[in-house]
């Protein structure tokens, strides 16, 4: 599976666009400012449905517009599949395969996969317990879309015992206290099968990003990842209970998956606080490139990689180690410097205030 050609209409700073890919290695160059990491977030578009950088729908359309339109051609085995998207200003968006009209992006997603690096991966380490959970939580979709609904009815549960709680006030009837009850039980239900398949994931996972993280220390650190939640495991319905008078007060749910913790120790010590920077980035290099060999040897489709000016952040010597990790098979990089020697891009492109050249 790759991409071959992309089509922009009305999207971010790109009134029309057209592109054409090839397997290898497309590098796309500029001015920050320019629109290069647009054009990423578009390829990406599809296989998340939505954008990689958590921008609202109506920020994606071209101001004045009120919808932009994406057209991806994906070749599988010579067979050509059309994707399209419809983001509109307001209201939903509307989406096609080969011109016939699909409800869920999930349809989508399973036609293309995209593993995206960026300078703000740094997070996945130094960030909060939110970035690492997203981080699985998105894995696991990639690995299999029916893990989507899965996160749904999280959500749903998550949301409906909050607003319950909010509308408590702090006190409690026996009207909140039975609806409590009903909602604890789906909330529980819902909550452990995610949390399950989390921890699921992440033992599956450990391999692939060790053997990558060996590549960058040379075999010298010992690193660890542990999935902490705060509950008992499969009595997630009994610590609610128990903390039910606190979340009252509190008018919100603090014990559950949505608040659990992927703890990353390098030597025994927290890498989040412990670890130097160059040491965290290759922890999170390593979290993105075992996750992409996870996909591919899971679903036998291998991800478009997506480096957003990534070299840039690393050092010479982790330069040249992600450029040897790199998979073969397709690539699109933006920059705005020169590339590591290493990098030999199949086809350039050069883009300035939204207008795309080809540099061949």
């Amino acid at each position: 599976m790759f991409l071959s050609q992309l089509w922009l209409t009305n999207f971010r700073n790109y009134e029309e666009a057209h592109l054409n890919f090839h397997q290898g290695i497309t590098l796309i160059t500029g001015n920050n400012g320019n629109g290069k990491t647009n054009l990423l977030e578009a390829i990406a578009w599809f296989a998340k449905g939505k954008s990689f950088r958590n921008t609202p729908n109506e920020a994606l359309v071209l101001q004045n517009k009120e919808k932009a339109i994406l057209r991806a051609e994906i070749l599988h085995s010579k067979r050509k599949t059309t994707l399209e998207a419809e983001i509109n200003f307001s209201g939903r968006n509307q989406l096609q395969i080969n011109g016939k009209k699909v409800k869920s992006k999930k349809d989508l997603q399973e036609k293309i996969k995209t593993t995206i690096f960026g300078p703000e991966d740094l997070s996945l380490i130094k960030g909060g317990p939110g970035e690492r959970r997203n981080y699985l939580d998105e894995l696991l979709i990639d690995l299999h879309t029916k893990n989507q609904l899965i996160k749904t009815n999280f959500e749903k549960c998550l949301k409906q015992r909050n607003t319950l709680l909010k509308q408590a006030k702090g006190k409690t009837t026996n009207e909140i206290e039975a609806t409590l009850d009903v909602w604890d039980e789906k909330f529980a239900e819902s909550g452990q099968q995610l949390a399950n398949e989390r921890k699921n994931l992440l033992e599956t996972l450990k391999p692939e990003i060790e053997n990558t993280l060996k590549k960058f220390t040379n075999n010298q650190d010992i690193v660890l990842f542990e999935y902490e939640q705060f509950w008992e495991n499969d009595k997630l319905i009994e610590a609610l209970q128990i903390e039910r008078q606190t979340d009252i007060r509190r008018g919100i749910t603090t014990i559950g998956p949505h608040r659990d913790e992927i703890a990353i120790k390098v030597n025994g010590l927290l890498a989040k606080s412990h670890a130097s920077q160059g040491e965290q980035r290759s922890l999170a290099l390593g979290l993105r490139l075992g996750g992409h060999e996870l996909v591919k040897k899971t679903t036998g489709n291998e991800p478009i990689i997506l480096l957003d000016d990534v070299f840039s952040e690393l050092d010479s010597t982790r330069c040249q180690t992600l450029i040897e990790l790199l998979p073969k098979k397709q690539a699109v990089l933006t920059t705005t410097g020169e590339l590591p020697s290493g990098v030999k891009p199949d086809y350039k492109y050069h883009v300035v205030e939204g207008s795309i050249n080809s540099s061949e």
